[in-house]
């Protein structure tokens, strides 16, 4: 089998038997780093499960035209993204290239999240005011939707590309994008619970209960564990040569684009997260219409669906360190698709045989999430093997934007899919076929998305044995480089 393949450089063979040169994170310093994901990943789940419903079901806007403006407002990412991206490798300042971007981003966090989750607010009503608008309108939500989007770009794209530099060790990448996707989980299971305590602890049920609840605990979350992070987990220095190469963002996206494994790995990210999103979307209505279950135990339901995502993630990690992290996430969607088969057979008689396929289907969520993230970190690798410079930004810039049009594609495929098929959410009771349709686009079609990826993933080519021969050999010529620095 050849070894250059889309990329992958054959390497001499000296650098097999090479140690590889790693120096430990440490456990604390990935737990402050990963704890910030949490509050940030509170936010992105309730985006999907209550703005669609509460938008229509409360504030009257179509359900078809929220999810449409849901998708446009992913538009601006296509300049933005890759603009911060590659500003934050370039900018380089005493406090780091990535943290200063994250310290702009969390204010323009808070604000916008306040004004999209609790609208009729006080101050958000003010504040719109202050801005020129009246009401609750198509224009207000796709404003502050694009606003919190563009947060999120400031504030996870350097956080993620931080994460990705902070060890070249292959297993250890593993370990640093497990912990901040299990914290990521933790903010999930806050967004769940949250609502679940409010309405059985005090009655306060409904979507919009259920933002304002979230949109509080977010705004005090945010600033308190980001901190730790930004203060104690240092940036590792550039790798980078002194003098940097302008790269106009054009041309480094077709730089990134030509990159093999790269490539192979953006186009499965973009069916994995469209897939997920689609069921995220439509798991209020699953839950509600066709399965018939009041809002308290859809609330446990989800709750207990994203649980099982973060206990998983422990084996999915002891998988990958045996059989390489690109034929897990292969497993994963295999077993994503084998259980999600039986949902659309269900109806409201077997709830609780929904609830355990569901569990079992869950399960496979986190696999699909980390070990991508962990795969892109190994792929910068290869573009610091093949020019010197070191461009995480700019890879996980493009890596952010289609992770955020994947979301959006699958709110929009969802939410149009099944008000094509007629079905309506304010609607005391729905015809079965708008029902069956809320099934089929809940379960089937999202496993179908998912295993378009299989074919891309099984023959990935940059594995642990590549990586380290890749890394070795980046540490090496750095070396070569700083030796000969003082008589340049």
């Amino acid at each position: 089998m050849r070894e250059k393949r889309e990329g992958v450089p054959r390497l001499s063979a000296d650098l097999k038997q090479a140690s590889s040169p790693v120096q430990g994170v440490g456990r604390l310093k990935i737990a402050l780093y990963g704890i910030a994901n949490l509050p940030t990943s509170t936010v992105g789940l309730p985006i999907a499960l209550y703005i669609p419903a509460f938008y229509s079901q409360n504030l009257g806007l179509s359900l078809a035209v929220v999810g449409a403006l849901i998708a446009l407002s992913r538009l601006t990412d296509v300049v933005t993204d890759p603009a911060i991206g590659i500003a934050s490798d370039r900018w380089v300042t005493r406090f780091g290239r990535r943290k200063p971007w994250m310290a702009m981003g969390i204010p323009l966090m808070i604000l916008s999240l306040w004004m999209l989750f609790v609208p009729n607010s006080e101050f958000a009503k003010a504040t719109w005011q202050f801005f020129g608008g009246q009401a609750v309108t198509n224009l207000y939500l796709f404003v502050w939707i694009s606003a919190l989007y563009l947060s999120f770009t400031l504030v996870d794209l350097p956080y993620r590309a931080w994460g990705a530099e902070l060890s070249s060790e292959y297993n250890e990448r593993s370990q640093i994008t497990g912990w901040r996707e299990a914290f990521g989980y933790g903010g999930t299971l806050m967004a769940l619970l949250i609502p679940l305590i409010l309405s059985l602890g005090f009655g306060l049920s409904g979507a919009n209960n259920a933002l304002l609840g979230i949109a509080v605990a977010v705004v005090i979350l945010l600033p308190l564990l980001s901190a730790p992070a930004l203060m104690f987990v240092p940036e590792l220095p550039s790798r980078s040569r002194a003098k940097q190469e302008r790269v106009p963002w054009r041309r480094g996206l077709k730089i990134v684009m030509a990159n093999g494994p790269y490539r192979r790995l953006v186009i499965s990210l973009l069916f994995l997260v469209a897939s997920v999103s689609m069921t995220a979307s439509l798991s209020f209505f699953f839950v509600g219409s066709v399965m018939e279950q009041p809002f308290d135990r859809y609330a446990l339901f989800v709750l207990a669906y994203y649980l099982s995502s973060s206990l998983a993630i422990p084996a999915w990690f002891a998988i990958s360190r045996r059989m390489g992290k690109h034929k897990t996430v292969v497993i994963g969607i295999a077993w994503l698709s084998l259980w999600s088969a039986f949902i659309p057979l269900l109806g409201p008689d077997h709830y609780w045989l929904f609830f355990a396929l569901m569990m079992l289907k869950g399960s496979a969520v986190g696999a699909l999430v980390f070990l991508p993230s962990s795969m892109a970190a190994d792929v910068v690798d290869l573009d610091t093997l093949r020019t010197g410079e070191q461009r995480t930004g700019l890879y996980f810039s493009l890596w952010g934007m289609v992770n955020k049009a994947a979301v959006a594609l699958g709110v929009l495929l969802a939410t149009n899919g099944v008000a094509w098929f007629g079905f309506d959410p304010a609607a005391d009771e729905n015809t079965a076929a708008a029902k069956l349709s809320v099934a089929v686009l809940y379960s089937i079609v999202p496993a179908v998305l998912a295993c378009v990826a299989l074919p891309l993933l099984w023959k990935y080519p940059l594995t642990q044995v590549r990586q380290e021969r890749m890394r070795n050999h980046i540490a090496r010529r750095d070396a070569r480089r700083a030796n000969m620095a003082p008589n340049e």
